[in-house]
């Protein structure tokens, strides 16, 4: 039925996240008929049609089948949580690979989560052999935790505010050289930190539905957390650095994409923006992205992953600069000029 009309959660489930034994007792008082298999599990003492990986069917509960490549990430973190805090948990999937998953309110990332990348990260050089950054539910990340920063904002504290944007570059500059492959699994909305984390993952195992864009603008804001570096050194991936030419086309398209707040109708147009490169996949779906992320991991640390190298970024110089505030200011008159008419 989920699948059938798209719910979030079945009946059984939401008769569970209502609570099992207070609903029965609630039809009862209520005069309401209940059916005799559901009055003799609450006899018997049942808490829940569902347990971590079990369902109840004719007076016992049986193993829910599921695909091997879809992890569940809710039943692994009640099993093998390696250490959590209020925004994220890092969970072991096995075959010596960790996984971190956000748990604050729409994956938002916060200084919780950024302390939880830094911890996963020293954890997993020493004991694991890569770490995946995955969720579930309804999207990937929806970035930064925009509130706290505007109630920073409003009380002057911009030391902390600089504190939290200086701590957000290191977690993602830890990401692209750690000792061990880190790799993310994005799907549907992957926007502003969500695209940072990912962008300097040692490989994306991304879902044919991502909506990946670097979106900071369009809240008067620009990236923050290193997205600005990582889409250039991508689109310099893309068009080479060798000559003027190509520096500058690589400062362009980033500078369009970001200027623009451009985001991916699919996993296939986030490849054209600049996000994906050829190290990169796209998983046809969402419930397999992580496990796809976890091979890839196994995959890079079994080929002697090494950290790329740290070197001087090329930059195409004051001419470069020049044309990029040429194109603002077309940009700005042109937005004038519509305004007017």
């Amino acid at each position: 039925m989920r699948w059938g009309f798209g719910w979030e959660m079945g009946p059984f489930e939401l008769w569970d996240a209502l609570g099992f034994r207070q609903t029965v007792e609630k039809m009862q008082q209520e005069g309401s008929v209940i059916p005799n298999w559901i009055e003799n599990m609450y006899e018997d003492g049942a808490e829940s049609f569902y347990k971590a990986r079990s369902f109840f069917h004719k007076e016992t509960y049986k193993p829910v089948r599921q695909h091997e490549k879809n992890l569940s990430l809710n039943v692994l973190k009640k099993e093998n949580t390696i250490s959590k805090n209020t925004g994220a948990s890092l969970i072991d999937i096995g075959d010596d690979v960790a996984l971190l998953k956000f748990t604050s309110p729409n994956n938002s990332i916060g200084l919780d989560v950024i302390q939880m990348i830094n911890k996963s990260i020293d954890e997993v050089e020493v004991n694991y052999k890569g770490l995946v950054i995955g969720n579930e539910g309804k999207n990937f990340c929806v970035g930064a935790n925009l509130m706290m920063m505007l109630m920073e904002a409003q009380d002057d504290n911009f030391f902390e505010l600089d504190l939290v944007v200086r701590q957000f570059q290191k977690a993602t500059s830890r990401i692209r050289y750690a000792n061990v492959p880190v790799v993310t699994a994005p799907y549907q909305m992957t926007l502003g930190g969500g695209a940072e984390i990912s962008l300097p993952a040692a490989s994306i195992q991304a879902s044919h539905e991502t909506y990946m864009g670097l979106v900071e603008v369009g809240v008067g804001l620009i990236p923050g957390g290193g997205g600005n570096k990582e889409l250039y050194l991508r689109n310099l991936e893309r068009f080479g650095k060798e000559t003027p030419a190509q520096l500058q086309q690589a400062a362009r398209e980033t500078f369009e994409k970001i200027a623009t707040a451009t985001v991916s109708t699919s996993a296939a147009e986030a490849r054209d923006n600049g996000f994906l490169s050829d190290r990169d996949a796209v998983v046809m779906n969402d419930l397999f992205v992580n496990y796809e992320a976890k091979q890839k991991v196994i995959s890079l640390y079994d080929a002697g992953y090494k950290a790329p190298a740290k070197t001087k970024i090329p930059v195409s110089g004051e001419a470069g600069f020049a044309t990029l505030m040429l194109g603002a200011e077309m940009m700005k008159w042109a937005d004038t000029h519509l305004n007017m008419t």
